[in-house]
């Protein structure tokens, strides 16, 4: 006659280790592929912001005015008195509920809190009141212009003394793509046609 015997002590430490070791192995799966995942939604978001960054200024930049408004420029950029990377333009096209011409002013500075932010400022040509700023992103590491005079890409322009550039490079190194190339977009502007 058989009897049944129940597991001994070493046969429950076996399977307790083998569990173990395989849910050690499937909670590593897990964490990596959740640490990929979060990598990927940051890397996503912030080529969605660039995106939306390089179209915005592309609109507005296309609605360049091609009258020289004094005193204004019609376009300036490079670095501010605080190394600040800046382009400031007159254009038509910026969605304001005011038609007519707009002051438009980028710049990436710090916060109060001394993170990078991208500010933007727009005002009606002729308004005297002070334009406001709006933190328009953070999340931008760096923010280059350079502009095209038909030999040379030069790092600061203005359309006073220079006359209007060719094109306008603009790149935008974003926090959650180390490592890898600033967004660059060229920008045609329009010009003054000649009359012949």
């Amino acid at each position: 006659m058989r009897t049944n015997r129940g597991f001994t002590l070493l046969e429950v430490l076996v399977a307790i280790m083998l569990a173990s070791l395989l849910l050690t192995s499937i909670y590593g799966v897990f964490s990596t592929t959740s640490a990929a995942k979060e990598q990927v939604d940051q890397q996503g978001a912030a080529l969605h912001l660039g995106r939306v960054l390089i179209s915005r200024l592309d609109r507005e930049l296309l609605g360049l005015t091609l009258n020289e408004p004094d005193p204004l420029p019609v376009i300036a950029g490079g670095e501010n008195s605080l190394n600040e990377p800046y382009l400031a333009f007159v254009t038509t096209s910026t969605g304001a509920p005011q038609p007519g011409m707009r002051k438009v002013r980028y710049r990436l500075g710090r916060d109060q809190q001394g993170q990078l932010t991208l500010w933007r400022s727009e005002t009606g040509l002729n308004s005297r009141a002070p334009a406001t700023e709006e933190n328009l992103a953070h999340g931008i590491a760096q923010l280059t212009f350079n502009f095209f005079d038909g030999r040379n890409w030069q790092d600061h322009w203005d359309s006073r003394n220079n006359g209007r550039p060719q094109l306008v490079r603009i790149g935008i190194k974003l926090d959650n793509l180390n490592g890898k190339p600033p967004l660059t977009s060229i920008f045609t502007l329009p010009q003054k046609r000649r009359v012949l």
